[in-house]
Parts: C-alpha cells; sequence; structure tokens
C-alpha cells in the first residue's frame, strides 16, 4: 500500500487514508479496518493504539510538540509579537487536558472545566471567581472575538504569571506559558504510574484514535 502522507492536526480517529497522529507517528485504518500505525521516528516502530503506555506516548507528542514547542518559539521572539498566539495555545491546553484528567467531555461546561484546570495550574493561588473572570475575558475573548476583551493586559514584566486587579487582569504569557508545562510534565508523571488507577483509567477511555 502506497502511503500518501497528510498532515491533521489532533486527529481523534484513524481512517483508510494515513494522517500524522502526531509528529513523525502516521498511522491508517487497512483492509481489516485493524489499526497500523508507525514511529517514523523510531524505525518505524509499531504502536499499539489499545495500549495506555503507546497512548500516552502518542498524546505526549501532539501536545508537546505540536502545541507548547511552538509557543515556546513564539515566545522567545523578539518583543511582544508572538504572546498573543501563544496565549491562545496555553489557554487552548487548560480545558483539553482537564478533560483527560476528569475522563470525560466539557460539552455545555467549559467554564468550569477551565476553572478547574486553572485552579491546579495555579496550585490555587485564586477563587473561582477570579478564574472565571479569566475565562471571560482571556479565553473567550479570544477564541470567540479573535482578540483578549477590554479589562486584559499581557505584561512580560509582571513577575507572576496572573495577577487580578480591580479594574484589569494582567498576565505574563512566559510564566504562564512554565506553568502549564509544568502541570503538563507532572500529568504524564501521574498517567505512566501504574499506581495511579484513576489518571489512567480516564484518560484511555477517552483518548482513542480507533
Amino acid at each position: 500500500m502506497e502511503l500518501i502522507k497528510i498532515t491533521l492536526i489532533m486527529p481523534k480517529k484513524l481512517r483508510t487514508t494515513p494522517i500524522y497522529i502526531a509528529p513523525d507517528i502516521i498511522g491508517y485504518l487497512d483492509e481489516n479496518s485493524s489499526a497500523i500505525v508507525k514511529d517514523e521516528r523510531n524505525e518505524n516502530r509499531i504502536l499499539n493504539v489499545s495500549n495506555i503506555c503507546d497512548k500516552i506516548e502518542i498524546y505526549e507528542r501532539q501536545v508537546k510538540e505540536w502545541f507548547l514547542l511552538p509557543a515556546e518559539k513564539m515566545l522567545n521572539g523578539e518583543g511582544y509579537n508572538g504572546n498573543f498566539a501563544a496565549l491562545m495555545i496555553c489557554l487552548s491546553y487548560i480545558e483539553g487536558v482537564e478533560q483527560y484528567v476528569r475522563g470525560e467531555r466539557s460539552r455545555g461546561s467549559s467554564k468550569l472545566f477551565f476553572t478547574t484546570g486553572m485552579k491546579r495550574i495555579t496550585q490555587g493561588r485564586f477563587r473561582n471567581s477570579k478564574l472565571e473572570e479569566l475565562y471571560d475575558e482571556a479565553r473567550c475573548g479570544l477564541f470567540h472575538d479573535g482578540m483578549t476583551r477590554k479589562r486584559m493586559i499581557l505584561d512580560n514584566d509582571l513577575n507572576q504569571s496572573i495577577e487580578f486587579t480591580d479594574d484589569s487582569i494582567k498576565i505574563n504569557p512566559r510564566r504562564l506559558f512554565e506553568e502549564i508545562k509544568s502541570d503538563f510534565d507532572n500529568y504524564l508523571d501521574k498517567l505512566r504510574r501504574e499506581e495511579n488507577n484513576e489518571y489512567r483509567r480516564n484518560f484511555d477511555n477517552l483518548y482513542t484514535l480507533i
């Protein structure tokens, strides 16, 4: 079978046409509807999309190399030009990972999933009501309006990731990114520990490619 390589960001289902399901990981369904997934980076090693360890490996490469690495490169650029795009990536991470932590979709509960995820990422520094304001001003602004709303200020000199005042919400995108990167590493560590049955079960049930 000749492979026609097509890149599709974060696909949830394999198909008969080969697609990249992560950087250098390609997969398709054969004539028997069996999943064939190969890691081109590691001598075409076959990955089993029903095996939780292989699923974690695929997921890690998706998130780190399609999202977090580009965000880091933008933040390392000159001035503020990459700040908004990097912030969008950071904010998209929060609800997505929270779904796997809980083992359920966020349909109709985006604000709840966002605030719960942010409370974990910021280690409980902020009240739910403040994180709900962040959801409305930053997350909904960027994803619904194409720009943050009026209270938002991006400040690379802020000495913490987020600061709430009476009339503004300040974010240091670099510091928020570092907290998110640390959160993802912690989550992966929990997933890989077999004693964390609930984390593994929730992820395994929700993350599927077939």
